[in-house]
């Protein structure tokens, strides 16, 4: 593997402008489950249970049935970044990576202190108020905290959502996510098995136009045929840890 990190580093030394993507595997180092894996949400209860519980449709039909749910597996407050997280923004600060595109909603990029981070499915450390007159964005401490299943907006009284992407729904920062991919030099990917669109179909467009692939992650994705270098891994933090010592060398 020592050999592959190198390369790495020097695929990162060579580029011009290198792009993060990253998917849930890297916020299980942080104590997220991983909803897709052996002992998450979606075995247990069925993938086409949970899409329908967390579909726009549900939530605008029986708010309570959804915050039920919501509240049951997708509120992890006292989740802290995890060292691949720290890495990362440390790696942006030193100007190694250009920029972050990821489809977690868990804020912990940000958390850690990336700047550039372009989340596609929005962030569950925030609710807007459904209410089109007021439209109001409130901290997700504020809200929980709330004894009402169903939280209100304090100023019009509208039911609040997670400001995230339900099922039905359009992702966000679609076009950032898309130039930023597509004009990178090299794509980095961290923790996805590349199988959600649009952000998969942004990285095979990619791919189209360069070799410059790399892939690191727990087992196999849709894109390892691909990739210039793959590391099968579940300790991200350490693989870059490693590549961050080289590139300061």
């Amino acid at each position: 593997m020592q050999n592959l990190i190198e390369q790495i580093a020097n695929s990162i030394t060579n580029s011009k402008k290198t792009v993060v993507v990253t998917g849930a595997g890297i916020s299980t180092e942080a104590g997220i489950p991983d909803f897709r894996g052996e002992n998450g949400i979606y075995r247990k209860l069925g993938e086409d249970r949970v899409m329908e519980l967390i579909h726009i449709d549900s939530f605008r039909r029986d708010p309570e049935r959804f915050y039920d749910f919501y509240r049951k597996h997708f509120v992890y407050s006292q989740v802290e970044p995890s060292k691949a997280h720290y890495i990362l923004a440390e790696m942006e600060a030193k100007g190694y990576i250009h920029s972050i595109v990821t489809q977690n909603i868990d804020n912990l990029h940000q958390k850690a202190g990336s700047k550039n981070v372009i989340p596609v499915h929005g962030n569950a450390d925030n609710f807007v108020c459904m209410n089109q007159q007021c439209r109001l964005i409130y901290a997700s401490e504020a809200v929980l905290h709330q004894d009402d299943l169903v939280p209100r907006c304090p100023e019009c009284g509208g039911i609040l959502k997670p400001d995230v992407v339900l099922f039905g729904e359009n992702i966000y920062n679609y076009m950032d996510a898309q130039d930023n991919i597509l004009s990178a030099q090299l794509i980095i990917v961290i923790g996805s098995s590349l199988t959600v669109y649009p952000l998969a179909g942004f990285v095979r467009a990619f791919d189209s136009f360069t070799q410059d692939l790399v892939i690191i992650n727990k087992g196999p994705t849709y894109m390892d045929h691909a990739a210039k270098i793959k590391i099968d891994t579940n300790t991200t933090g350490a693989v870059l840890e490693q590549i961050c010592r080289l590139l300061a060398q």
